[in-house]
């Protein structure tokens, strides 16, 4: 071999391991452990009667659905610097469908707590969840 030759041997080598590289990262990144849908803090009212997450299936799941939805409501409470949480569940939402989860909250918890923080997550195809609301009611 000539310089010439090993030259371009040694471009043709790196230029393959940094593909190899570049795909082999590409299939780490798209394994996570969880898929946050939603992460959002609600403020609680003297009105407030419950906080709810409502999750909706794509139309068509391709045989990959139904997709588990973990949701947890934390009661927050900013003067003690405090939290509770207040309902964990999993929501198993299949194609075309609307999954819900809430919590009730009483007296004891408005005064408790100034806000709520929702959070969604999934640990599948996020792609398979069309959309993803919540709220509070009253």
């Amino acid at each position: 071999m000539n310089r010439n030759t090993s030259a371009a041997l040694v471009v043709a080598i790196a230029a393959i391991a940094a593909i190899g590289l570049a795909f082999g990262a590409g299939g780490v990144a798209g394994q996570t452990n969880s898929t946050e849908l939603a992460n959002d803090t609600l403020n609680v009212e003297n009105t407030t009667e419950s906080v709810y997450v409502d999750v909706t299936g794509v139309d068509d799941m391709n045989g990959s659905g139904p997709v588990d939805v973990n949701v947890t409501f934390t009661g927050l409470n900013e003067s003690d610097g405090s939290s509770t949480v207040l309902n964990e569940t999993t929501l198993s939402v299949a194609a075309n469908t609307t999954e819900s989860a809430n919590v009730t909250l009483n007296e004891s918890d408005r005064a408790a707590y100034d806000s709520v923080r929702v959070v969604a997550s999934t640990g599948a195809n996020a792609s398979l969840i069309d959309s993803v609301n919540w709220g509070t009611v009253g």
